[in-house]
């Protein structure tokens, strides 16, 4: 008999390769989707959709009743404050993780970020290191996997999309400040996320493990753009950002995502982009080659 696969994040840039290579091999599916949010689905006969939220034990009862494993990839990449950060990237992984254990699902796989190795960066960071603690705090017994994604891209992302089609014309905007030429990045892309939940994840290989798959595990700003440049056989000239703008922009931005919700380049996001060092280790790296990964996001996009 197929497993039942309990989903949260199926309609996101992720979650939605994953339900397709799920569906595609079989398995049968509980994806939690927010009240209102129906029209977003497509139906499949393998698909149940369950109109709930994030932190509600009744629908976290309802999303684990009879799942062999849960697959949790919703969260919150941008916010407001603090508080919403927290909520939904901690406070709700571990009443997930809870419930879980309580209607005795076999794995728990939750897709967090790399981000999450410098808690201190950002809220965002923050609330994503607390999300891991609260899983296993919550889970007890119940085997676990903690999927720590560098960079995520593909074609279709809308958060990313805008900074792909610069590169298509031939800019790419870095960061600036000292040492800019040697920051370090972890690239995967999204089929080769999805693969991997979906692959080494989903049959065990990773249990009890805090991982960081990679389609490119370390690679500068300069090297990213002979790769872009290479990829779309088209020259991409490097655009390196003073801090002297950066800052009082990401100043301005943060206030207005507070007050207005406006604004994706905040101070703690800006902190991320600056850090030194955001490679991962060779040992999951996926076979799709980079220019390739990169040639389909950039003409495809």
């Amino acid at each position: 008999m197929a497993k039942l696969i309990a989903l949260t994040g199926a309609t996101g840039f992720v979650g939605r390769v994953v339900l397709q290579n799920l569906l595609e091999n079989g398995y049968h599916i509980k994806a939690l989707v927010r009240p209102g949010s129906l029209a977003k689905t497509f139906q499949h006969p393998d698909i149940n959709w369950i109109e709930g939220e994030l932190g509600n034990p009744q629908s976290e009862k309802v999303l684990c009743a009879g799942a062999d494993i849960v697959i949790h990839m919703a969260g919150l990449v941008t916010a407001r404050t603090k508080g919403e950060y927290y909520k939904v990237n901690a406070d709700a992984v571990g009443s997930l993780a809870k419930s879980a254990r309580a209607l005795k699902v076999k794995r728990f796989i939750y897709l967090s970020s790399l981000a999450a190795k410098k808690p201190k960066l950002s809220n965002y960071a923050g609330s994503k290191r607390a999300g891991e603690g609260a899983m296993a705090r919550r889970l007890g017994g119940v085997k676990a996997v903690v999927v720590r994604a560098p960079a995520v891209f593909g074609a279709g992302d809308k958060a990313t999309a805008p900074f792909y089609a610069l590169i298509k014309k031939g800019w790419l905007p870095a960061p600036g400040g000292r040492g800019w030429r040697k920051r370090k990045l972890g690239l995967i892309y999204v089929n080769d996320l999805a693969n991997f939940i979906t692959g080494d994840c989903l049959e065990g290989a990773c249990d009890g493990r805090t991982v960081s798959p990679a389609t490119q595990a370390s690679i500068t700003w300069p090297e990213f753009a002979r790769e872009c440049g290479q990829a779309q056989v088209k020259s991409v000239k490097i655009v390196p950002l003073p801090l002297s703008v950066l800052y009082p922009f990401a100043a301005i931005n943060s206030v207005t995502k507070r007050l207005f919700g406006k604004g994706h380049l905040t101070l703690g996001k800006l902190r991320e982009f600056l850090h030194e060092d955001w490679s991962t280790s060779e040992e999951f790296v996926a076979e799709t080659p980079l220019q390739l990964a990169l040639k389909k996001t950039i003409l495809d996009g």
